[in-house]
């Protein structure tokens, strides 16, 4: 595992240093980019943290469409963008490296090579995020909340420990924090879910849980599509400028 994490941040270096080229790994997958078709930018932006191995170029859920995913940006006014975690698993599937800093700056690089092509506005961004992706977007927001606005946690699940700020700040009374999963899902995926809710209501945020009932399935709500743009557009809403 310590060996694996080393490979991970050697990745990030690689990365940021060479501009994009992974030369450790090879290439990863392109990014995707959903803007709003109508208002003026910069827009705020919903980033997708992806589930292990799970990252797609087409966008944040299998079952749902481009035409979806547009109608969700459009919605809230807001960009959604996604691209593959932070280390390559050589077989054409990433993983996120479970180390905060390395996968924040990961994220930022990859935001601000984003902002370059498209009107993004950087001082609103909300993490939104699936099993592994789940567990970084809170880790994320509670260690760096200057720069979130708050997070979606979609069925969190990781490799290692969650890790998240020790002490609470008044930044974190700013965050706006949804945790969902199926309340028949493993014990585990349970158990955390409700544990980030707790924390995250412990260091100040404004938070919402979610469980559905029945639900057994490892997967995005069953009405995620409806639901996305309804939770996305209240931790998106009315923020007050981020300090980078």
């Amino acid at each position: 595992m310590l060996c694996h994490r080393v490979q991970c941040l050697a990745a990030v270096a690689l990365s940021v240093w060479l501009g994009g080229q992974m030369a450790a790994f090879g290439e990863k997958p392109d990014s995707f980019v959903f803007m709003p078709s109508r208002g003026e930018g910069p827009f705020p932006v919903a980033v997708w943290l992806h589930g292990y191995r799970g990252y797609s170029s087409d966008g944040y859920a299998r079952n749902l469409s481009k035409e979806v995913y547009q109608k969700h940006a459009d919605d809230l006014g807001a960009a959604i963008v996604g691209f593959p975690g932070t280390c390559d698993l050589g077989d054409g599937t990433q993983q996120w490296s479970e180390e905060p800093i390395a996968d924040q700056a990961y994220i930022q690089w990859r935001l601000r090579i984003l902002a370059q092509q498209h009107d993004l506005d950087l001082n609103n961004v909300a993490l939104f995020g699936f099993s592994q992706g789940a567990v970084v977007a809170g880790d994320l927001v509670t260690i760096f909340p200057k720069q979130y606005s708050g997070a979606l946690l979609l069925s969190p699940g990781c490799i290692s420990e969650p890790r998240g700020a020790a002490e609470p700040s008044d930044d974190h009374k700013k965050l706006v924090v949804v945790s969902s999963c199926g309340a028949m899902e493993h014990p585990g995926t349970v158990e955390l879910t409700k544990a980030y809710d707790g924390y995250l209501r412990k260091l100040g945020a404004d938070c919402t849980l979610k469980l559905y009932p029945g639900v057994e399935k490892h997967d995005r709500p069953p009405d995620f599509a409806d639901q996305f743009p309804k939770w996305m557009e209240k931790i998106l809403a009315d923020k007050e400028p981020a300090t980078p």
